[in-house]
């Protein structure tokens, strides 16, 4: 397979024979980093949009106030955010919503609890103009003490924080591993040019060139590069749709990773084992042609 006519007896190396494997698990772990990192940026950058132009109003209820009370204590509030500078929208959420909200952590015991569950407000902030929240907290507790605004800003520094530190790490392990290859395969080489000094000590009193010794070692790169890189590959796909399949039925964050994935990952992806065999042949040629100069003849 992928065979190429050298005059140098490099496949009878079985040094280089490791090399397939080696560089197809480099590329494994680069397309698992890869698409690891593409998914993050992606979710945390949607996830910034969506949130950053959305407050929260928290109306807790009042004892002994009826239901037409309550309902003009919310509308007066509903009015004062909806007349708030910045403000562009504002939905009072029905009370199925709140308890879908709460269920994390009253599960389905809220009807039993016995409690008044608070009125929330979704307002939807202009992108360029920011709310003057201390005054509006201090009109909302004028018409419903107790008021709450929650602008979700401490949570989202915290969540994208966390996101852009698994971003940061997916791509230094992708760094590393390009940089891990690229030592493996200068070391493959440098052993190959050990194990064959005789021959290439003969062919370069015949009148050949290092250029020409070390585009031997680079057509050795070239093949296991590719067979490796073929089989790094296929992998990675396997276990990526592996992983979709699995994360579609699972937990909500990790279907809305799947739901990420856009078909222009891909083409990023696809990038990676052309590197991985780009980075092969060069790392050779560069190693090889170092240390022949390194070699007295």
């Amino acid at each position: 397979m992928l065979r190429f006519r050298t005059d140098l007896p490099l496949d009878r190396d079985t040094t280089a024979r490791f090399l397939p494997w080696i560089i197809g698990f480099m590329v494994y772990l680069a397309m698992i980093a890869a698409t690891v990192a593409l998914l993050v940026d992606h979710v945390t950058q949607r996830w910034q949009r969506d949130l950053s132009g959305q407050l929260t109003v928290e109306l807790p209820g009042i004892a002994g106030e009826d239901a037409a009370q309550r309902q003009q204590r919310v509308d007066a509030a509903m009015e004062e955010i909806t007349d708030t500078n910045g403000i562009i929208g504002t939905r009072l959420l029905d009370e199925a919503e709140v308890k879908r909200l709460l269920q994390p952590w009253l599960g389905d015991q809220a009807d039993q609890l016995g409690v008044t569950l608070p009125d929330l407000v979704a307002a939807s902030v202009q992108p360029d103009i920011r709310p003057n929240l201390s005054e509006l907290a201090e009109r909302l507790q004028r018409v419903s003490p107790g008021a709450a605004i929650d602008d979700h800003a401490q949570f989202n520094a915290g969540a994208l924080n966390f996101l852009r530190t698994i971003e940061v790490l997916a791509l230094s392990l992708l760094g590393l591993v390009l940089v891990a290859t690229a030592g493996v395969v200068a070391f493959t080489a440098r052993a190959g040019l050990s194990i064959h000094r005789r021959i290439v000590e003969i062919v370069h009193l015949v009148g050949a060139h290092d250029s020409y010794v070390a585009r031997q070692f680079q057509a050795q790169a070239f093949r296991y590069g590719f067979m490796g890189a073929c089989l790094g590959s296929l992998l990675a796909a396997a276990t990526l749709l592996s992983a979709g399949v699995f994360a579609a039925r699972g937990a909500a964050p990790m279907s809305a990773a799947v739901k990420a994935f856009e078909p222009w990952m891909i083409w990023p992806l696809a990038l990676i084992p052309l590197a991985a065999v780009l980075i092969a042949m060069v790392t050779v040629r560069i190693a090889v042609l170092q240390a022949l100069r390194r070699m007295a003849y």
